[in-house]
């Protein structure tokens, strides 16, 4: 049987990311009413570098026959960005990680925008089309995520998946400010995002033996108030990040406090609402020497 060509941009098709759900418990998420994919796990090669946005991608949920859930196409959508290296530890992520060793093994991660099918497609279906019959996701029973489509087996796809959804575009760099603060993109996502991140904090701190206050509704420069004997108050401002990228914005009153108060942090959640969140702590000093103006302000001076 033919092997696959090297991939290059001309003969690239999409690719397949392949979950194994004793790993990653995608069934489990999905019947708890998870709709979207926004990132996912990639090994280090030549592919992972290739990957860029706009790409077509599938989402594979393998296992045995007798498997409580079925194997075959679970999602469609599209790359969304460059693949990036990515820093934690299991504690951060998701409840659906099952396997630490597994989890942890692979350092790099791809942003996406999956829409997760009602009804997943069999890998019966899929395998009685003729065209199909020789996919690099058949025959390369152990081959690492990202796995190939031809031009060809996507053009086949497609006569079983129906038209691919449209392209969602690029996130938008609209600034937005509403009471949880500044942020990129839609307020209402946003909020979602903020929710989640602010969750994760909270028991991130309190399983590391610290007790904490939700403060955020008290316009005080930070969202959670920590305290523990003998290791003094921390005050900790959440922000919530759904790509990959450590990227966010400060109101004045946050870069106001973050200079004057030694016991201010910044901790971002990224990935958010994706399979791989990871928390990252910054220091005030940290936070202010990689920040930079983007917009300023008019305001006109009243004279009494």
């Amino acid at each position: 049987m033919a092997k696959t060509p090297r991939v290059t941009a001309d003969n690239l098709g999409g690719w397949i990311l392949r979950c194994n759900p004793d790993v990653y418990d995608l069934p489990g998420e999905v019947e708890k009413g998870e709709t979207k994919v926004w990132s996912w796990l990639v090994a280090k090669s030549y592919r992972t570098e290739l990957m860029g946005t706009g790409q077509r991608v599938l989402l594979w949920v393998g296992g045995p026959a007798s498997a409580a859930w079925t194997a075959g196409v679970w999602g469609v959508g599209y790359v969304t960005g460059q693949a990036e290296v990515w820093v934690g530890d299991f504690e951060g992520l998701s409840e659906y990680w099952l396997d630490e060793e597994r989890a942890t093994r692979l350092k790099w991660t791809v942003p996406l925008n999956i829409d997760i099918l009602p009804i997943p497609v069999s890998v019966h279906e899929i395998r009685a089309i003729p065209e199909l019959a020789g996919m690099e996701l058949f025959r390369a029973q152990q081959m690492s995520n990202p796995i190939y489509i031809s031009p060809e087996e996507m053009a086949a796809l497609e006569t079983r998946l129906g038209p691919w959804p449209e392209y969602p575009g690029d996130a938008p760099l609209e600034i937005t400010l509403g009471d949880t603060g500044a942020a990129f993109g839609d307020p209402l996502a946003n909020a979602v995002v903020e929710g989640v991140a602010m969750n994760a904090v909270l028991a991130h701190y309190e399983e590391r033996g610290w007790s904490v206050s939700d403060v955020s509704d008290r316009k005080c420069g930070w969202d959670v108030t920590c305290t523990a004997p003998g290791r003094g108050e921390l005050h900790l401002e959440v922000k919530g990040i759904s790509g990959t990228t450590l990227r966010f914005l400060l109101t004045a009153n946050e870069y106001r406090t973050a200079a004057a108060d030694s016991a201010w942090r910044l901790v971002a959640v990224t990935d958010a609402l994706g399979t791989r969140p990871a928390i990252t702590e910054l220091t005030a000093a940290e936070v202010m020497a990689g920040s930079r103006p983007m917009t300023y302000q008019y305001c006109p001076t009243v004279h009494e």
